[in-house]
Formats: C-alpha cells, sequence, structure tokens
C-alpha cells in the first residue's frame, strides 16, 4: 500500500527493512538472489516510510555532502539490451561510464569493475530467466561491507598502482534504460541520516553453474531518521550516482538504496528496466 501528495513532492511508500541481525543458528544472514525462499534474513514488508521527489526539493545534491548525485549523459549506445550479450559494447559502455564518473568527481584515475549489469521488473520474466541476479533489489542495502570493499579493491590493485593515491572511493551508476514513467524506481538514502548502529552484514549469494558466488553486502534496519529520496520519472539521458564507499572518513560513504513501487505510476505502462555500472575512483 502507497499514497502520495497531492503536489508529488513526496510519496509514501513501502521499504521492506531488515528485521533481524544473525539467522537462527546465529549466523550472518544470506540473501539468496535466484531463490530468494532461501535467504535467511527477515524483512518488514510493507513498512511505509516517506519517500521524496528529488526534482521538487530546493536543496542541491552532491556526492560529498548526500552521497548521491544526478547528472545528464546521453550513451552512444543504440539498444542497452546488448549490453551483457556484446563484449565490444560492454567495453565501449564502461569507457563512456568512466569518463562521466571521472568528469563528476574530479578523479585522477577510474577502473571500472563492472560494466553494465542489467535489471528488470518482476514482470520481464523472459528476460530475467536469461541472466543472474537480473530482478530488482527490494529492500535497503548498500554492495559492499567495509572488509568487503577491500577484497575489490585489492583485485584492482592487481592491475592498478591504487598506492599512489591517497584517497579512494566506490561508486554505483544508475540508469534507467526504459522510458518514463518507471513504475519501480530505486530511491537512495541520504548518507548524512544513517548511523552504523541501523547496519547488519548481509551475504549475497548468487548461484551459477560454476558455483556460489558470495559477497558480503549491508543490510539496514528502519529508523525514522533516514531521509529517503528519487528521482522521479528519469530519462536514458540521466545517470544518479550514489557512493559504495569513500576511504575519506570526512566524506559520506555507504548509501543505502532500494527499489520500490512507486504509487503515481499509471497501471499498464512497460515496467521498469535499467542497468547498473560500478567502478573505483583515485584522487591524489
Amino acid at each position: 500500500m502507497s499514497s502520495e501528495t497531492t503536489d508529488g513532492s513526496v510519496i509514501t511508500a513501502d521499504i521492506n527493512y531488515l528485521l533481524n541481525d544473525l539467522d537462527d543458528a546465529g549466523a550472518t544472514l544470506e540473501f539468496w538472489s535466484e531463490d530468494e525462499r532461501r535467504s535467511t534474513m527477515v524483512n518488514a514488508a510493507g513498512l511505509r516510510v516517506p519517500i521524496r521527489n528529488a526534482r521538487a526539493a530546493r536543496e542541491t545534491f552532491s556526492l560529498d555532502t548526500n552521497g548521491f548525485v544526478l547528472v545528464e549523459h546521453a550513451s552512444q549506445i543504440k539498444s542497452f539490451d546488448l549490453i551483457q550479450l556484446h563484449p565490444l559494447v560492454d567495453q565501449h559502455y564502461a569507457h563512456e561510464m568512466g569518463e562521466l564518473l571521472k568528469a563528476s568527481t574530479g578523479a585522477d584515475l577510474v577502473v571500472v569493475v563492472s560494466a553494465g549489469k542489467k535489471r528488470y521488473g518482476e514482470r520481464e520474466k523472459e528476460k530475467i530467466s536469461t541472466l543472474h541476479n537480473a530482478k530488482p533489489a527490494r529492500y535497503p542495502h548498500a554492495d559492499n561491507t567495509d572488509e568487503s570493499i577491500l577484497n575489490l579493491l585489492r583485485m584492482v590493485s592487481g592491475a592498478v598502482a591504487t598506492k599512489e593515491y591517497p584517497r579512494w572511493a566506490a561508486y554505483n551508476m544508475w540508469r534507467a534504460t526504459s522510458g518514463p514513467p518507471q513504475d519501480i524506481p530505486l530511491a537512495v538514502c541520504d548518507a548524512r541520516s544513517i548511523s552504523a548502529h541501523d547496519e547488519v552484514v548481509v551475504t549475497a549469494v548468487t548461484e551459477e553453474q560454476s558455483g556460489d558466488i558470495r559477497h558480503d553486502t549491508t543490510g539496514y534496519h528502519f529508523s525514522d531518521t533516514h531521509q529517503w529520496w528519487f528521482y522521479k520519472d528519469m530519462t536514458q539521458e540521466e545517470v544518479l550516482i550514489f557512493k559504495g564507499h569513500d576511504s575519506d572518513p570526512h566524506t559520506p560513504s555507504r548509501v543505502p538504496h532500494s527499489a520500490f513501487d512507486d504509487p503515481s505510476c499509471p497501471a499498464g505502462v512497460p515496467t521498469r528496466s535499467s542497468i547498473e555500472t560500478r567502478a573505483f575512483a583515485f584522487f591524489s
């Protein structure tokens, strides 16, 4: 259940916060992306919270203050469905996103670690069936923990002289590839409104033919201090950039994010499709 204000500046929608810290055996929680019935994290389904439309806000958002920002970017990719299908398309899009992040952050070096991850609303059953972990993540989370992000950094450090840079940060770049309106937008939480007490480690498990891939992420318990935002009716020429980690303790680090159902979206529109890219930025 959800609702909205008459001017569209705030909607009330469901954010499925975590309820538990450990599973019944006292082990770290797990989220199984391909078979959620095996997940041991328990969500508070239907917890209604205000989510503000950032387009209607009077304040200016930035990566160094809020942990997220919306930027304009027209990709040369003609069909985003080709991503994850053609290596040359992936390579070109990764280059585009690397240049965009460099320009948006002022970084000296950017290393893209995930060229593009496609996701589709649950109604796109055929497309989802051909991909791994392709459904929207409908609970508040960040993609790493303080420890797991270092594991990714070490992988990058093997090819790049990262020790030359005193500061580094991890970013997500999210683009809606379906036209507006989106039935399942992405909400981001202002990094200033969260606390370490809200966080819990969740091991994300993705089943592939080669075996299970496990990676520790951060899930979130409810707090009435959380400030949720989204950009209504994103176009393909816009990219939402948000932080996954920052080595500078004086700037925002992890930004919780979650897919949710927009109550103002008309019925019958094509379900949301999106693509997400992850990268490291290094600063001198």
